[in-house]
């Protein structure tokens, strides 16, 4: 039997930075590409904007991905002390508000999805109108949805 588990984090946080890179959204993963569909057909269903796709703050979270597989931790901190937003920082990313979910163990879009917003915590993050641009990253089935305000 697979755990899932899920963490939400938002901390508003003024930072002046390079700018950001917004899209058309993402390329080749279809899981990813499900999600972001279902995840703005939700938004618009309560009157919020659909989030942008920000290639600049997806490879932020796919690289959060990646180290969660590659060094086997569960976290929004990263081993070596990075938070979110130092990851944003380091990468150059403009932000006036910036939030983070992250989920492990969801074998499809749908079901992290549905996790999500069985989660309050996480449920604010998404459907927090403020939030304009976000990315998301996927590996294995280590999930990581980074959201920002410009």
């Amino acid at each position: 039997m697979s755990k899932t588990r899920f963490v939400a984090l938002l901390i508003l946080l003024p930072v002046a930075c390079a700018d950001s890179a917004v899209g058309p959204g993402p390329v080749g993963n279809n899981e990813v590409t499900s999600f972001i569909d279902l995840l703005n057909d939700h938004r618009t269903s309560l009157g919020c904007p659909e989030f942008q796709w920000n290639d600049n703050v997806a490879a932020v979270a796919q690289a959060h991905s990646q180290d969660m597989v590659d060094r086997d931790f569960f976290a929004h901190t990263n081993p070596d002390g990075e938070s979110p937003f130092d990851r944003l920082r380091n990468a150059g990313v403009t932000y006036s508000m910036a939030a983070e979910n992250i989920a492990a163990g969801y074998p499809t879009a749908q079901a992290v999805l549905d996790g999500w917003l069985n989660s309050p915590g996480h449920r604010a993050n998404i459907e927090n109108c403020q939030l304009t641009e976000h990315g998301l990253g996927l590996q294995e089935t280590r999930w990581t949805h980074l959201f920002i305000r410009p």
